[in-house]
């Protein structure tokens, strides 16, 4: 994926403030892996590359209420 593409800036975005202290240094990426995990799947780099089986993949995950986060 190119470096200008929007998703691509948005995955790689550092933000300038620091957090407060105490806080647990959580990234959006560290919350998809560990939905992966507790899924069980496994492989889930190459599965991104087909778009069919990471649509099926995101489709099972809003279905299941344990990884609804308000």
């Amino acid at each position: 994926m190119p470096n200008e593409r929007e998703v691509t800036r948005i995955y790689k975005w550092k933000p300038l403030a620091s957090r407060p202290k105490g806080r647990p240094k959580n990234r959006w990426e560290d919350d998809v892996r560990m939905d992966l995990q507790k899924m069980k799947i496994k492989n889930w780099k190459k599965s991104v590359l087909d778009r069919n089986t990471w649509r099926t993949i995101v489709e099972r995950t809003k279905t299941r209420t344990e990884f609804w986060r308000l």
